[in-house]
């Protein structure tokens, strides 16, 4: 009898376990495939506003790429041209990167504040965590990565609506 209810409330919990799993990744929306055909997705309700006011406005928000095989390469690539081989590299999966963004009239700026590598299993990767609280700021290049980020981004803090298709 006691096999019985163990296995029930295991099967009870796991099956809990996967709706937060699930919920926690529901949001993630594909908004972009770069030139190595890596995957950039947002989640627009992670998007938090820092200051707004007329033209102005500085907020940060989370990006996760998933590498495709090119992706990953040139990626494992350039840490070796800079002699640099974190243990683990070759496991690379994705990554979740954390960006500041800031508005001053017509001019966009960002900084990567974080980024952390992860395997398929979700461990990471040590040696490939990058973080900076105080980056400097560049200008957004138009037709970027970052700029289609920021244009993800900028659709959350203006108050217009979310679309992974626009």
């Amino acid at each position: 009898m006691g096999v019985i209810v163990m296995r029930k409330i295991f099967a009870a919990a796991f099956l809990v376990v996967m709706m937060c799993a699930t919920t926690a990744f529901a949001a993630w929306g594909q908004i972009y495939t770069d030139q190595n055909d890596n995957e950039i997705y947002a989640d627009p309700d992670n998007v938090q506003v820092t200051m707004k006011s007329g033209d102005e406005a500085e907020f940060n928000a989370k990006y996760r790429m998933v590498y495709a095989e090119r992706g990953r390469k040139a990626l494992i690539d350039w840490y070796r041209d800079n002699s640099i081989v974190p243990a683990g590299i070759e496991s690379l999966d994705n990554d979740l990167t954390t960006i500041k963004f800031k508005r001053d009239g017509n001019k966009r700026y960002y900084a990567i504040v974080e980024r952390i590598y992860y395997t398929a299993s979700g461990r990471a990767i040590e040696g490939m965590h990058f973080y900076d609280p105080n980056a400097k700021w560049q200008e957004i290049p138009i037709g970027s990565v970052v700029d289609v980020e920021y244009y993800d981004a900028i659709l959350v803090v203006d108050g217009k609506k979310y679309n992974p298709n626009y």
